[in-house]
């Protein structure tokens, strides 16, 4: 059983990546009052998957009751509380790390976000806190691109998973289908379910051509849910 708590309230995606593109009628900011939070949650039934969204608006968010939300959570009946947090280093960064058992810090290999990686690095360690590993995510194998090797040196800290760039990711967006489901033996699809598989302290086991093949045969097809100019006109409204 897995939720994932949204603390990015800058610039919160979470919900779109599961075709949540309507607004919801409780968010984090309202969830952190309560004891009992069922009846706020939104399972996604395909992945089933539960989420927490963040709120659209960041006027009166208080996310000093983070901490307390996630042990309670721990005592029910989730096995794994993913808290996605905002790029940068603000209150809601701090607040969300001093939350948190495990740490996993999520870079490109370019230049500018490596720098951001490593002050993100420094902070968790001034917290007395480690960071457990690094994800490289977005790899084009580029020129312009740091090499694995290099990141593995200037980091000092294991790199878990390194996920290609995929043109499926923002199809899957479209959709409103996690790319594991609407692609899932697309190459960064792969490596996120390996990455799925170390977490849970498991061993990832790809599948076999026949199971392939079956797939393809009877697998699900997915349409885009809605055009760019359906979704603008919702967000204008």
């Amino acid at each position: 059983n897995v939720i994932i708590l949204d603390t990015n309230v800058y610039s919160s995606h979470i919900k779109l990546h599961f075709g949540i593109y309507e607004d919801v009628p409780f968010t984090l900011p309202d969830v952190v009052k309560r004891k009992k939070i069922e009846k706020f949650v939104y399972a996604h039934g395909p992945t089933r998957v539960e989420i927490i969204p963040s709120g659209a608006t960041i006027k009166n968010v208080n996310l000093k009751k983070l901490k307390n939300l996630a042990y309670n959570l721990a005592k029910s009946k989730y096995h794994y509380i993913i808290i996605d947090c905002a790029p940068g280093f603000g209150k809601d960064v701090v607040t969300a790390i001093k939350a948190v058992d495990e740490l996993i810090v999520v870079t490109t290999p370019q230049i500018p976000d490596v720098e951001d990686a490593l002050k993100i690095i420094e902070l968790v360690g001034m917290m007395k806190k480690k960071v457990d590993g690094i994800v490289v995510n977005r790899v084009k194998r580029e020129k312009y691109e740091l090499k694995i090797e290099q990141l593995k040196q200037t980091f000092d800290i294991p790199i878990i998973a390194t996920v290609p760039e995929s043109k499926k990711v923002p199809e899957s967006i479209a959709a409103g289908v996690p790319l594991i489901i609407y692609a899932k033996y697309d190459r960064a699809a792969i490596e996120i379910k390996k990455l799925a598989a170390k977490i849970a302290g498991e061993v990832y086991r790809p599948a076999g051509p026949w199971q392939r093949f079956k797939d393809f045969l009877v697998g699900e097809r997915f349409e885009f849910k809605q055009g760019p100019e359906e979704f603008l006109r919702q967000v204008v409204e």
